[in-house]
């Protein structure tokens, strides 16, 4: 069976917002059942990419996965962010318990209010948080671009993280665009910051 790729809209993205999915410590203390065994690339591209975003004044959000059971629980130290990618005051910070960021309804609500609803995904992980996500935003006709070095994925059976992260990332392909974090840098380099609703 052939897959048949159809050619991409060619118009430009409009002013993105930049996601950061889940930068909670479940994923990095040794010994979690959820933590990845690989740290880089992944820590420091989303680190590049949050202080680019930051530096430039693009609109930033930042999601957090709860849930009631024994991880991701909000009473654990484990639910926080990891350290270096707290959010600032004046970011914006979604919560909620599925796995795609439009289980958040006032997110779901920011989007649908934008004249061009693009956005720039990173964080964890990409094999479900960040595909959850791609899968919503393209069947509400969102604009996405996964940042495929500044997302990582777990690893799943025999299958190692790299390698969950390599079909991850091509499936992502098939739903959005996909690019590396100095891909990212260079192409809204120039970009001025504006949301138009």
């Amino acid at each position: 069976m052939s897959v048949i790729r159809f050619p991409r809209v060619s118009d430009d993205f409009g002013t993105p917002l930049f996601l950061f999915v889940d930068l909670q410590r479940e994923y990095v203390v040794d010994g979690r059942a959820h933590a990845l065994r690989h740290r880089q690339p992944w820590t420091g591209n989303c680190m590049r990419l949050l202080e680019f975003a930051r530096k430039r004044g693009f609109p930033i959000a930042h999601f957090r996965l709860l849930k009631r059971e024994p991880f991701f629980n909000r009473a654990t130290p484990f639910a926080e962010w990891i350290e270096e990618f707290r959010p600032w005051p004046h970011e914006m910070v979604f919560e909620r318990s599925q796995p795609s960021c439009y289980a958040n309804e006032s997110f779901a609500a920011l989007l649908e209010s934008l004249s061009r609803p693009d956005f720039v995904l990173a964080g964890l992980t990409c094999e479900t948080n960040c595909l959850a996500t791609l899968f919503d935003a393209h069947h509400r006709g969102h604009r996405a671009l996964l940042v495929a070095d500044a997302s990582a994925s777990r690893g799943l059976g025999e299958q190692s993280e790299g390698q969950v992260h390599d079909v991850a990332t091509a499936i992502a392909g098939l739903l959005c665009e996909v690019a590396t974090t100095a891909e990212i840098v260079a192409r809204f380099a120039g970009r001025k910051p504006s949301l138009a609703v």
